[in-house]
């Protein structure tokens, strides 16, 4: 071989030897994909599987918290955001889920399952956001047209106002007996209730009882509410460590079948001075998980429960729970999420024969749906209810009810206020006359706890149903008084919208009337109709409109003017200590619903510019633009910036009074900077030895350094560092004559930005309400949007929860 050829030939050995090591690195340790480590990744993959270990074991608070750290390892793995966006959604934080969500939820082929789509679109929806749920449920139909979920969805968000027709109807009170934890599924019990409920038991046996992963509540129960709305603990009998409840008792109140665990672990009971022992028990599906199953127990002639057995249609691989029994006791109605159905659960019937309940049959299509159907009861009148977030309706799960006398008639949605875009369900109702009187479970907001139950009263007298909303933004308007008279001026009643704008009165078919809408600090709507003109199920609407106070800005460069993007402005209400923020799109622009007489603090940063803050008070006005710009200057390596007004008595470095002012000023900047590094200098004139000089400039700008990170800086963000007389400004060097203006001009302290910290989210401003910056798209005003700030604020300091009811 020549030397020629052997030389090519070692080449290309070489060549091939650097890109296979190049090739083998990136596969061992994830050079190309993380950029960091390979420690660091292995740290970061094992805080991912634990996570993940979570989730599989359904500890989602859990799972939360340890994905959160995996994000802090790796911020630039979005589908870690999936994730923690996923397990909020489980335990129905769904306004975190949606913040988790909307930053990563567009990302093209981040979301590998549908089903994120229409979880987002459900978290949209408890925020009355529905035009733009709509988008993710069409998306969602794209890509599974057959799914009539979606199709029932969107027609429901299309007929939102027909949901109203009857609410003045409705009288609703949170019941008195509730907790601050899961209060649900009330039965009908002798002169009172029985409830489901995660209170606490008796102090004696409480330690024995262990919390439940999903959120670490208690277990659930079943306890009994007197007419007196006195609680106490159900038959210990029926009693074990896990979950109890719902139930359903029929003959009279002597027979009972209700929901449990498949599985009990050993515990101590104690009874009459004596401790009874028992064994654990475990039953499992084949994944591991644990289902539900139904069991039955009669009330003996001592009053006590006899002890509960299996019904024989229970299955370790399934789930059977939220039963009910017709009035004859013939049928068993409940919810199951065995194979064959249509969807998560689905409801269905058993029928006793020969003292044995049969096998299961599913209720049918016109019923279940591809969602979830749950917690039945049906009536005296075989009128049959339950809850469903298949079906048409206002969000999340809505209480329905069909006739079974007449199996072709269409389940129908109760409507408002029984249904809110929260969780609704598990009703009992009696009549009384031409009313109806019962309760149900919601976990509306206002409730004392995770799940409440509520009492109400509806009259079926017909009435006429409207809206007032914001002639400009068409949003509903809470708090507006709608008059209603008759044609001879008679008045009908005075009503107070609530959050939704509606209203409804009692009417005469043929009759004429008129309703007038007033709100303070608004104009008034006056609208007269007669009932028979309008079409069926069609909702009045009176328009007014605010005179409104807003102000508006934009963030700008300092260097040039140009317009940011991306820039956060975070506004503080002095008055109320709530805080908001918005983050500017490419117009650098922002604008909010203002107060007047009222003061409001601004901070506007973006990374790698340093920030500005400043702030203003409204006037009297109500209304009006108030325009409040900021500019940012974009950090530039090295380049100095001088500080102001700090001095020094003459051959000190002592902190005055008036440099600690402005060295205050000087941490507030690094406070609203957090990922700068400086370097704080200071300098002399040339009068003096030049040693001297140094000395004296080094020290002094040590102390300023150390006044500075005393007052809550990290010392790795700041170095103080003296130059003397090394860097003058001006021609005044050893031996110039110069004026004393020309020397002050010399003396002076600055700082300048040696580096970058990575860009992090600040904790706290994952508490602050984030909002749009254009006004004219926001949903709420400006108080109501303080509001749902400090609810979320308050909400963080609490731990993330999932309602048991869910457990099928």
């Amino acid at each position: 071989m020549s030397k020629i050829k052997k030389i090519i030939v070692i080449l290309i050995l070489l060549i091939l030897s650097v890109a296979l090591f190049e090739t083998t690195a990136k596969t061992l340790y994830g050079i190309e994909k993380t950029g960091i480590g390979p420690l660091k990744q292995k740290s970061y993959e094992r805080t991912k599987e634990r996570a993940a270990s979570c989730y599989d074991n359904f500890a989602y608070a859990k799972g939360i918290e340890v994905y959160k750290k995996a994000l802090k390892k790796m911020p630039s793995d979005d589908t870690l955001k999936v994730a923690i966006a996923d397990g909020f959604f489980h335990i129905q934080e769904l306004d975190s889920a949606e913040y988790w969500y909307k930053n990563v939820i567009d990302q093209e082929g981040l979301v590998s399952e549908d089903k994120h789509y229409i979880q987002y679109a459900e978290a949209l929806i408890h925020q009355e956001r529905y035009e733009e749920a709509k988008v993710w449920f069409e998306k969602f139909e794209t890509k599974n047209p057959k799914d009539s979920r979606i199709k029932a969805r969107l027609e429901g968000l299309d007929k939102q106002l027909s949901f109203y027709g009857d609410s003045v109807l409705f009288e609703i009170s949170n019941a008195t007996f509730n907790t601050a934890g899961y209060d649900f599924s009330p039965t009908f019990y002798k002169n009172g209730l029985m409830i489901v409920s995660s209170r606490e038991t008796a102090p004696v046996t409480q330690f024995l009882k262990p919390k439940y992963k999903w959120d670490h509540s208690y277990f659930l129960n079943l306890f009994e509410v007197d007419a007196n709305n006195e609680v106490t603990e159900f038959d210990k009998r029926l009693k074990t460590s896990y979950h109890e409840g719902p139930v359903a008792f029929y003959d009279q109140g002597k027979k009972i079948i209700f929901t449990r665990n498949s599985y009990e672990k050993g515990e101590l009971r104690v009874n009459k001075s004596k401790v009874h022992i028992q064994s654990s028990q475990v039953s499992e599906s084949n994944t591991g998980a644990v289902k539900l199953k139904l069991f039955y127990s009669e009330l003996m002639e001592n009053g006590k429960w006899t002890t509960p057995e299996p019904l024989s249609f229970n299955d370790a691989n399934v789930s059977s729970g939220h039963p009910t029994v017709s009035v004859d006791g013939q049928k068993l109605y409940f919810a199951s999420d065995r194979e064959g159905g249509y969807g998560g659960t689905d409801l269905y019937v058993s029928t006793l024969t020969e003292g044995e309940w049969g096998e299961p049959v599913n209720m049918g299509d016109s019923i279940n749906t591809e969602g979830d159907e749950m917690f039945p009861y049906i009536d005296e009148e075989g009128l049959f209810y339950f809850a469903s977030n298949g079906h048409i309706g206002l969000g999340g799960l809505d209480v329905f009810r069909v006739d079974l006398n007449r199996m072709s008639t269409k389940v129908e949605n109760m409507g408002y206020p029984m249904n809110t875009v929260s969780d609704d369900f598990g009703l009992v109702i009696k009549a009384d006359g031409t009313d109806q009187t019962g309760y149900f479970s919601s976990n509306r907001p206002g409730g004392k706890g995770l799940d409440d139950i509520y009492k109400f009263h509806y009259t079926r007298r017909r009435a006429q149903s409207g809206k007032v909303v914001d002639l400009i933004t068409g949003l509903p308007l809470e708090g507006a008084e709608v008059v209603a008279q008759t044609d001879a001026g008679d008045t009908l009643g005075r009503m107070v919208t609530g959050i939704d704008g509606t209203f409804s009165f009692p009417y005469e078919w043929n009759s004429s009337y008129t309703v007038t809408s007033t709100k303070d600090q608004y104009s008034n709507d006056r609208l007269q109709f007669t009932p028979s003109d309008l079409s069926k199920g069609e909702i009045l609407e009176l328009r007014i409109t605010k005179e409104l106070l807003v102000i508006k800005g934009v963030a700008y460069r300092e260097q040039n003017g140009q317009e940011l993007e991306s820039v956060k402005v975070i506004v503080k209400n002095e008055k109320t200590g709530a805080v908001f923020g918005m983050i500017t799109e490419d117009d650098g622009a922002y604008s909010f619903l203002a107060e007047p007489n009222t003061k409001y603090s601004f901070l506007m940063e973006k990374y790698r510019y340093l920030s500005y803050a400043n702030s203003l008070t409204t006037g009297a006005d109500k209304s009006g633009e108030i325009i409040n710009d900021g500019s940012l200057m974009e950090i530039v390596i090295g380049r100095p910036i001088e500080l102001n007004e700090i001095h020094f008595d003459v051959a000190k470095w002592d902190i005055r009074e008036d440099a600690a002012k402005e060295l205050d000023k000087f941490t507030q900047k690094l406070m609203d900077n957090p990922s700068i590094i400086v370097e704080l200098s200071t300098h002399t004139d040339s009068r003096g030895g030049d040693r001297y000089n140094l000395d004296l400039s080094d020290k002094r700008a040590k102390s300023s350094a150390d006044y500075v990170i005393n007052h809550g800086i990290p010392a790795e963000r700041l170095v103080g560092r003296g130059y003397g007389e090394s860097r003058l400004l001006n021609e005044c060097g050893n031996g110039v004559k110069c004026t004393k203006e020309q020397h002050q001009k010399n003396r002076r302290a600055e700082f300048k930005v040696t580096g970058f910290l990575p860009e992090e989210v600040i904790e706290e401003e994952l508490d602050i309400l984030w909002i749009s910056p254009n006004y004219k798209s926001v949903r709420l005003s400006i108080e109501e949007r303080e509001t749902l700030a400090k609810t979320h604020r308050q909400s963080l300091t609490q731990q993330d929860i999932e309602p048991k009811r869910n457990s099928l």
